[in-house]
């Protein structure tokens, strides 16, 4: 039986009235959806602003404007079986969206992991963490390989895999843990 995965770039984002927020190809989601051919994967790709470009949104709380489908609507796409998100956290600006929709998806799927990967996430993989314990791992670099492994593995302990950052449970505090880096594609 083929498991199954999501992977999920969010509506991009700029300033209510910026004229400038243009969606470009989620070409990181592609390139890890090329790693799941030949793999016992179902593979679910969701790329919020390609499934409605003619369509805003804003977001109030951080004076944002989305293009493309909101929170609930990437939501309700989401295969019920699914057992790995991934999801993709590019840009700085977006964080705040970005981990309030992380939130949201943990809540509706808690068993599935979460699996966040992007520049932002990247270059501050602990903060994010610490900020959205909603994130069981991040992929960080070009996470082509480090989800390759993680396909071949049985989901539930990623910790030997390269190219991951997660937290440990350490009684009441929270053991940040980063594995080996992986080389440069």
């Amino acid at each position: 039986m083929k498991r199954a995965i999501t992977l999920i770039r969010l509506a991009p984002l700029g300033p209510i009235g910026d004229a400038g927020t243009e969606p470009t190809p989620p070409i990181g989601l592609a390139y890890l959806a090329a790693m799941c051919k030949g793999e016992e994967v179902d593979v679910q790709g969701i790329d919020a602003a390609g499934r409605n470009l003619n369509k805003t949104f804003k977001v109030r709380k951080y004076n944002l404007r989305g293009v493309g489908l909101d929170i609930d609507e990437v939501i309700e796409l989401i295969n019920p079986k699914t057992e790995i998100i991934g999801i993709s956290a590019m840009f700085s600006h977006e964080w705040l969206y970005t981990r309030d929709c992380i939130n949201l998806i943990k809540e509706k799927f808690p068993k599935a992991k979460i699996i966040a990967g992007g520049e932002h996430v990247t270059a501050l993989p602990e903060y994010c963490l610490r900020d959205c314990n909603s994130i069981d791992y991040i992929a960080l670099g070009e996470g082509e390989e480090t989800w390759s492994e993680i396909l071949n593995s049985d989901y539930d302990n990623l910790d030997d895999i390269k190219g991951l950052a997660y937290l440990k449970k350490h009684g009441i505090t929270d053991q940040y843990i980063q594995t080996e880096p992986r080389t440069r594609i």
